[in-house]
């Protein structure tokens, strides 16, 4: 799953506008950026099989510390904590927020589960492992994420934020650079090696974090004096 995480990303962050957007892409995509971490230190591995799904070439061979059901609630928790910790001044439903930061982690096991094969352990390595299987079949894929992001997209465009309003041509730019950087991963060549795989996915989730936050910056006192933030 790649376009559904940040699908939900935009969803929630309408549920709670507190949130910045490049906060929830983060956190929705938190165990991919751990998982191509503990990939470069040899913590968890994987390799590349072309052809080993219609959708992608990559084998999970363990991953327990980042995408097992108990590492996904372990790092919701983390994720809460360090939002709930971080230092701020706008201390108003801290704590929801946090739980959102918290839900938008523990949301990228759920919507993996659809799509990956039976690899996603419920524990160790040795633990049960689960998965619907979804990236056997290339059409159900596309359409899935790209109904999950297209939905994200709509609650984001129609529940505007007062202090975070729409900006339409920067959340355009991040829409189509999500997109191709997705059909690319999908249509393009398997990748050349799993380092290049780690650095890939670190520095995915790092950019699109950053343009998340730029995408949804808050509107300046003298757009809020223009009215120019939207009616909430």
């Amino acid at each position: 799953m790649f376009l559904g995480h940040y699908g939900v990303a935009l969803a929630l962050k309408r549920a709670e506008p507190k949130v910045s957007l490049g906060t929830l892409f983060v956190a929705g995509q938190l165990v991919d950026l751990l998982w191509g971490c503990f990939l470069l230190l040899g913590w968890e591995h994987a390799r590349i099989e072309p052809g080993y799904t219609p959708v992608t070439p990559l084998e999970f061979l363990d991953y327990p510390i980042t995408h097992s059901l108990v590492a996904a609630l372990a790092w919701a928790g983390v994720g809460a904590a360090l939002y709930y910790s971080w230092p701020t001044r706008d201390t108003s439903r801290h704590w929801q927020a946090s739980v959102v930061v918290g839900l938008a982690v523990a949301s990228h096991y759920v919507l993996d589960a659809i799509v990956h094969l039976p690899d996603l352990p419920l524990a160790g390595g040795d633990s049960q492992k689960i998965g619907l299987g979804l990236w056997n079949n290339l059409g159900a894929t596309l359409a899935v994420e790209l109904l999950l992001f297209a939905a994200g997209l709509g609650v984001y465009a129609t529940f505007r934020s007062r202090r975070h309003p729409l900006r339409l041509g920067r959340l355009l730019l991040v829409a189509v650079l999500l997109l191709g950087t997705y059909l690319a991963a999908v249509f393009g060549p398997p990748p050349p090696s799993i380092p290049i795989v780690a650095a890939s996915a670190i520095t995915i989730v790092i950019v699109m974090g950053i343009l998340g936050g730029w995408a949804d910056r808050r509107a300046t006192d003298q757009e809020l004096a223009a009215g120019a933030a939207g009616p909430r």
